[in-house]
């Protein structure tokens, strides 16, 4: 009872407390497990494959939401449409091979080419035996614009950054037998044979060439034998080398995608604009489509979420129970490439970012993690007092008054190892001084694994915390001021 007193007392001081709030407890019913379960069961379906970006899948989610927000009667704000669609770039790093006189070695096929580097015609260079590359600077081998050949002991960084200091064009890393390399090959080719996507088109980089390669391809680049090189792993001066040819060819594919969007306009204050946001990407499934990654909890769950309050602010505004401020509803591709979707929204608005008041971000709130195995009535709160200090005193008024979950910050720790805060959509808000808030459910044993599927979710937990977001918006959306931004985290940003 004192915290709700608090909490109460802390939140007529900021101008909050109104008449009329208990009427969101009726939306908010509205937010059902069933409805969950029957929203997710299509997301996170085996027809949309994982829902990879720029992939078939992830363009079937795209149609579903478009179809979800339409039949719901929601404005499409991108010029009548739901569809925010841009594309993306990715290296492709198809055409790189090697020549030696066994013939032509692709990669992906017979090593892993890391780097960067576009040539326009095939360069031959002579190879030279580094060793384990332990030496600082492989005193007595000359390296200048040469391809040295290491099989490391200890930390192969070091052995690159020590052979790139002493001037090697090329470095070639050997590990393991061919049957224990061909075990890595495949999962190292779907992580490396195409690089990350990016939103610019053009990234300038110095070129550097990595290879990763068996010890038999090792010997043949040096036209020696595996037992002459790892006998000679502490004297490399003993293997003479030869000449091969290879060639680094930069493609670059665009990839076309799109964020999904649904706009309720608000009624006083509709200028300024609160955004709902997940993504609704995952990972995919592998190369010949026998195991899909179909990410029930990331983020089908925070997806589902952001649906459901659609739903309950829509019937609100129908029922003549319109919120003040106007409420996007985004759900972000690309998250899983590196925050690519919200990137894009945050650097081309829909509306104005100066317009923008807060951003509450939904990523994975399906699941229990291990450290709340005993008591699931939890969910991580993350950033919500970086930027505002009026924004925890809602959202925890929002909570003791409606959800009564446990809120964990945990994750706001500056000295958390994991930076939790900069790696989901929120971020690409927050870095333009939008002060925000991240549900999360925390990391699992099925995270990112084709075992992260619907019949291990937890829909009550999970419909709980949606219906803390949808009390926190309602909060925010309604309130006379907007939550000022009157805290700095360890971040540049800007706003007008």
């Amino acid at each position: 009872m004192r915290r709700i007193l608090v909490s109460m007392i802390a939140l007529a001081c900021l101008g909050f407390i109104a008449t009329g709030q208990d009427v969101s407890v009726k939306y908010a019913n509205t937010i059902t497990t069933d409805d969950m379960r029957a929203k997710l069961s299509v997301l996170a379906s085996d027809e949309f494959g994982g829902r990879e970006t720029g992939e078939e899948g992830q363009k079937k989610a795209a149609e579903y939401l478009a179809k979800f927000y339409a039949d719901l009667g929601l404005i499409g704000p991108v010029d009548g449409s739901y569809y925010q669609k841009f594309n993306l770039y990715q290296t492709d790093w198809s055409e790189v091979y090697i020549k030696t006189k066994k013939g032509t070695q692709k990669n992906g096929e017979a090593f892993i080419f890391r780097g960067n580097s576009d040539m326009k015609k095939e360069a031959k260079i002579t190879t030279v035996f580094g060793g384990a590359g332990e030496d600082a600077d492989f005193e007595g081998v000359d390296l200048t614009d040469k391809g040295v050949v290491i099989i490391p002991k200890g930390n192969a960084n070091d052995a690159i950054g020590r052979a790139r200091a002493a001037g090697a064009r090329a470095v070639f890393i050997a590990s393991g037998t061919d049957e224990e390399f061909a075990n890595r090959l495949p999962r190292l080719s779907r992580a490396f044979l195409k690089g990350r996507m990016r939103v610019e088109l053009n990234r300038d980089a110095q070129e550097n060439m990595l290879f990763y390669i068996s010890n038999t391809m090792a010997a043949d680049l040096l036209n020696s034998s595996v037992e002459k090189l790892e006998a000679a792993v502490s004297d490399s001066k003993s293997i003479k080398g030869r000449t091969v040819r290879l060639m680094v060819k930069k493609q670059i594919n665009e990839v076309a995608t799109e964020n999904m969007m649904a706009f309720l306009e608000g009624t006083d204050l509709k200028d300024e604009v609160l955004v709902i946001s997940s993504h609704y990407d995952h990972i995919g499934q592998n190369a010949d489509g026998t195991v899909i990654n179909n990410g029930a909890d990331d983020d089908g769950s925070g997806t589902t979420g952001v649906m459901e309050i659609a739903e309950a602010f829509k019937q609100a505004a129908d029922e003549g129970n319109r919120p003040r401020r106007s409420i996007l509803f985004l759900n972000v591709t690309g998250e899983e490439k590196g925050l690519l979707g919200s990137n894009y929204y945050s650097s081309n608005p829909i509306f104005p970012i100066e317009k923008t008041v807060n951003n509450l971000n939904i990523d994975m709130i399906g699941r229990v993690d291990p450290a709340h195995e005993s008591d699931p009535n939890y969910v991580y709160v993350i950033g919500s007092e970086k930027l505002s200090s009026h924004l925890k005193i809602i959202s925890e008024f929002a909570n003791i008054t409606y959800t009564g979950l446990n809120l964990d910050y945990k994750f706001d720790d500056p000295n958390d190892p994991n930076r939790i805060y900069y790696r989901s959509d929120h971020y690409n808000f927050a870095k333009h001084g939008i002060p925000i808030i991240f549900y999360f459910n925390g990391t699992h044993a099925d995270y990112h694994r084709p075992t992260d599927t619907i019949e291990k979710i937890e829909f009550e937990v999970m419909a709980k915390r949606t219906k803390l977001v949808f009390h926190t918006a309602w909060i925010l959306a309604n309130r006379d001021k907007r939550t000022p931004v009157d805290k700095q985290d360890d971040m540049t940003y800007n706003r007008d």
